[in-house]
């Protein structure tokens, strides 16, 4: 191929290129499902081919450093790509929905302003929500709170924060357990911010008029990768072993020495597992086995402990997945058919689709993730259409029937709540709090129950029905 020629060829393929790009401009791509299916894979692969950028939707990969215990992708493995709202924050700062919201609509802006493709990549799914929709959150934040009274209450012991909110908001007091402080003192501060009970925030939420149009981008195109559940049960299994083989309790220890020392700094401390970093899967669980490491040399005792950390962060895993998957059913899914059907019936022009793609097995996940992804993506975003999704595989026709058929304030008042004392103990008499029978007589026959029973029945009998001193948690015993 001679100069010219080459000349010429190039040219035209920059244009079309350009051309296509600029019908994009103001599309958007969410990648959700389950932790271990290769959302962070596929974002990388639709960048490449798209022009993208990856926008972090994980609300603990916003963490410097902590690689292991958040699951982020190597930096090797990115490939160039840019990546946004990722390894930037402290482990003891608070990053909100809301912060996240508006920092995501910037970056968002900037990379639309560019002629390029922004790419949603994570596993918390409310924020994918969040971000998609103009009406799925209430906006305040902690740092507006002025009234000195309204400080007090929300600060005060978790029995007075939950007789507050059973004044003003029963129906919320009464989806809540007590005990459960962070979702409690969320609820209160909703009524003491805006004037209105919570309750009825959600309730106006689901109204027809506020629902339709609600879209914030005219093509929004979301691939959800699925894996049949027992298939990934074994593959997170073995990713946890790697991650303990790849340092993952001397990344706990990091963190556990760091504030003791005051290296970071933290209101709550290190045994609040309701904020921030906090919050991840394994720094809780392994919590027991790394403070009796200090204190006892019985090999056989630390071995137990260790091996009951294990089951504990496995069984906690394979459940967040399981949450992640009715989350996506029953409100994403659910809230996606709503648009796209309000959006037709009433002549808006957003639109928005989403993809199952077949993520079971990884010696096709080529074909029936990637392949598929880039082949739909560039249709959709170009011309606003795509293969019926129904079709795009086996799964897809029986998951992407939305399990939901009602809203959200319909059932608040319809859950029965149920506490398990022997598993709250284990987990840093934190409430484990369970919603309706059929969940009840599921924990009770879960691998983590029984392994806590058996583990309190070890304490009884070594301990004379004591606890060992580091297992020892403070108990509000004059509130059940």
């Amino acid at each position: 191929m001679n100069f010219e020629v080459r000349r010429f060829y190039t040219k035209g393929i920059m244009n079309v290129f350009s051309a296509f790009t600029n019908t994009m401009q103001k599309g958007i791509i969410a990648i959700v499902g389950t932790t271990g299916v290769g959302k962070s894979d596929l974002g990388v692969q639709l960048a490449k081919t798209l022009q993208g950028e990856i926008i972090n939707g994980d609300s603990m990969q916003v963490y410097k450093g902590l690689d292991i215990i958040t699951n982020k992708i190597p930096l090797n493995e990115r490939e160039n790509i840019p990546h946004h709202l990722i390894d930037f924050l402290e482990p003891h700062q608070e990053y909100r929905v809301t912060d996240f919201t508006k920092d995501a609509l910037q970056i968002i802006d900037d990379i639309h302003n560019r002629h390029k493709i922004p790419i949603i990549v994570g596993g918390t799914n409310y924020y994918i929500q969040s971000l998609l929709w103009k009406n799925s959150l209430i906006n305040i934040d902690d740092r507006e709170i002025s009234n000195i009274e309204d400080k007090e209450i929300l600060n005060a012991e978790p029995k007075i924060v939950y007789e507050r909110l059973q004044e003003v908001d029963p129906v919320m007091a009464s989806k809540w357990h007590w005990n459960d402080t962070r979702r409690v003192r969320r609820s209160l501060q909703v009524y003491l911010e805006t004037g209105k009970p919570h309750s009825e925030w959600i309730k106006q939420q689901n109204l027809p008029e506020i629902k339709a149009s609600s879209l914030r981008f005219p093509r929004t195109c979301i691939f959800w990768l699925y894996s049949d559940l027992e298939v990934l049960d074994h593959r997170l299994d073995a990713r946890i072993n790697r991650m303990i083989e790849s340092g993952l309790f001397e990344e706990i220890n990091y963190l556990r020495k760091n504030v003791r020392t005051g290296e970071i700094h933290t209101p709550f401390g290190d045994k609040d597992f309701t904020h921030g970093i906090w919050q991840a899967i394994g720094y809780k669980e392994f919590e027991p086995y790394l403070t009796a490491i200090e204190e006892s040399n019985d090999a056989s005792y630390l071995n137990g402990l260790k091996q009951h950390g294990l089951e504990s962060m496995k069984a906690a895993t394979h459940r967040y997945a399981r949450t992640q998957v009715r989350w996506i059913r029953n409100k994403l899914l659910y809230k996606c058919q709503q648009d796209s059907l309000n959006n037709k019936c009433d002549g808006h022009s957003g639109d928005i689709i989403i993809y199952l793609l077949d993520a079971t097995s990884l010696e096709t996940w080529n074909q029936e993730v990637r392949d598929k992804a880039i082949a739909i993506a560039k249709e959709f975003l170009a011309n606003g259409t795509g293969p019926d999704p129904s079709s795009v595989n086996s799964r897809a026709k029986e998951l992407l029937k939305s399990k939901k058929d009602k809203d959200d304030f319909e059932i608040l008042d319809k859950w029965t709540k149920y506490q398990c004392d022997i598993c709250t103990i284990f987990n840093d008499n934190i409430p484990v709090i369970v919603n309706g029978d059929s969940e009840r007589n599921q924990h009770l026959k879960s691998k983590k129950h029984k392994s806590n029973l058996k583990l309190k029945k070890q304490f009884d009998e070594n301990y004379d029905g004591q606890f060992p001193s580091w297992f020892k948690k403070k108990r509000n015993a004059d509130y059940k």
